[in-house]
């Protein structure tokens, strides 16, 4: 390597070396380069200081792609106003843009669970109660105690708790935050001794770790929470503590008799049951949401990293999208979050994370997300992407159908040409879909005339998506030309490629869903005025 030093016209040589990949050059290398481009999605939850439409707008700008609401939490005119305020946000986001941000949003069922009461009972402590170890505290049933808790009684949302308990059984609270030990069960109301003290909020989950709850799992809430989402159109719906298969075809049947076909349904997994069933429910489910902190109470922190990864490779293996869920905040409300657990779900392959942030403001919010974008790219640099293609195709039975073909055949010319980019155009999203399945090591840009179709593909590994609303051309070929054009141009806006790079196109062969047939290697050339040569140069 050549150094120039103070004197002017004299040089010296120094000894050439490789950089290690934690040094400075590497990571700007690996940030800016293809592989550090593959989009992890990020979904994030709303609260009450992230949620006006500036705020969304900000953390969209930080790389989020979903936004989640609790239908647990708040009422349902805050959450009515609150996707009003996503919507207010993407029209910023256009005005700013010049394109459609396809943000999706994610309901999140209240589902079969118990939750406390509002602890209103004590002034000192509104809002909260702080419980000790080795006190007695007491959970009651009526509802004449609701908002009335404090630290040695609260009210609880299951009525037959007195029933079903037994002295000697465990109960938990916020996850393990609390550790309760029943010692006299009252008509409404059971004792506990405190095994574990801790800080207890409104509304904290409860579990009975040695008893099973028969609560259903579909409540008539819940079916008027899906009124409500379709009403608003919204894209995801986040099934809680899902036990089998027969609450996800449960309700795509009430999808179905109340003619809703724009939902996509995401299985929460929090519990032993969920786990022993996770086939069923993956054949069923259109995602899975694992619930890392819930799973940890259920096998123990020592056996929560086998479980991510053996259902991190069904998912795999079936297509399914996978979401880890990640705890953000301490017992203060204060950002803590180890890096490492996110670096090695990337490494593990998960297609997206879900970030509980509604208790903090916009810039903590917008901060952290910037912060774990960089750490998810650093992280992708670091797979084995070809091994990955080549584990995957290999074990596809053959013969496969033609769309499959295709798509596996992109792959590998994406790899052998050290493509910067794959576009392709696609109807009902199935094409994209698959070509997230096989993990390529640049990104996938997914250009689609449906709004919904690209909020869906958000969830997928590795998509961006382009919801491309100009009206079709007469000639259906040069449509086709004007759409990989507009994706050329989007990619290059965002310094996704430069000049010279090869880039990937997949496309059908004639009009309409299902008949995508074609691949072709283009060049990204100088640039065009409008009217004149497209501003790419293809390779047949």
């Amino acid at each position: 390597m050549i150094c120039n030093n103070s004197s002017p016209g004299t040089y010296t040589w120094k000894k050439s070396c490789r950089q290690m990949p934690w040094s400075q050059a590497s990571k700007t290398y690996s940030y800016y380069g293809y592989i550090g481009y593959v989009k992890l999605h990020v979904l994030f939850n709303l609260g009450r200081r992230n949620s006006h439409p500036e705020a969304v707008v900000s953390i969209m700008m930080a790389g989020a792609n979903i936004v989640r609401l609790n239908m647990a939490h708040e009422t349902d005119k805050w959450h009515t106003a609150t996707v009003q305020s996503v919507r207010k946000a993407g029209n910023t986001m256009y005005e700013f843009t010049s394109e459609i941000y396809p943000l999706g949003v994610a309901i999140n069922l209240q589902g079969p669970e118990i939750r406390a009461g509002a602890f209103r009972g004590d002034k000192t402590s509104l809002g909260y109660a702080k419980l000790k170890e080795g006190k007695m505290v007491k959970l009651v049933t009526q509802d004449i105690a609701k908002r009335a808790g404090r630290a040695n009684c609260f009210w609880v949302s299951y009525p037959n708790l007195p029933k079903i308990c037994q002295v000697g059984d465990r109960i938990l609270i916020d996850r393990g935050a609390v550790l309760l030990q029943v010692t006299c069960i009252h008509e409404q109301a059971i004792t506990c001794k405190i095994i574990k003290g801790g800080i207890v909020k409104d509304g904290k989950l409860i579990q009975l770790l040695d008893s099973l709850v028969p609560l259903p799992q579909i409540s008539e809430k819940d079916i008027a929470h899906v009124k409500w989402a379709s009403h608003l159109e919204c894209d995801f719906l986040i099934m809680n503590h899902v036990r089998n298969e027969k609450v996800l075809y449960t309700i795509k049947s009430r999808f179905k008799e109340m003619k809703i076909t724009r939902i996509c349904v995401i299985a929460k997994i929090s519990s032993q049951q969920g786990l022993e069933n996770l086939d069923e429910i993956l054949n069923a489910a259109d995602a899975i949401l694992l619930d890392r902190k819930g799973i940890e109470v259920e096998v123990g922190d020592k056996k929560l990293f086998l479980v991510e990864k053996i259902i991190i490779a069904k998912c795999i293996k079936m297509g399914k999208p996978i979401i880890l869920s990640f705890e953000v905040c301490d017992e203060n409300d204060k950002v803590n979050i180890d890096m490492n657990l996110i670096a090695n779900a990337v490494l593990n392959g998960i297609d997206a994370i879900l970030l509980k942030t509604g208790s903090l403001n916009v810039n903590d919010t917008s901060q952290l997300i910037k912060d774990i974008d960089i750490v998810c790219r650093e992280a992708e640099c670091a797979r084995w992407q070809k091994e990955i293609f080549d584990e995957l195709s290999y074990k596809i039975p053959i013969p496969i159908d033609p769309l499959h073909s295709i798509i596996i055949g992109g792959v590998n010319i994406s790899l052998k040409s050290n493509a910067a980019a794959i576009i392709i155009t696609t109807t009902t999203g199935r094409s994209a879909v698959l070509l997230s399945m096989y993990r390529p090591r640049c990104p996938i840009l997914a250009v689609t005339r449906y709004g919904v179709v690209a909020r869906w593909l958000m969830l997928y590994f590795g998509i961006h998506s382009l919801h491309y609303k100009e009206e079709s051309l007469s000639d259906w070929s040069q449509d086709i030309q004007t759409r990989i054009q507009t994706g050329i141009d989007s990619l290059r806006k965002k310094k996704y490629i430069k000049v010279g790079d090869a880039v990937v196109v997949i496309s059908g062969w004639r009009q309409g869903a299902g008949f995508t047939n074609c691949v072709r290697i283009v060049y990204v050339s100088s640039g065009c005025r409008k009217d004149q040569v497209p501003d790419f140069e293809s390779c047949w």
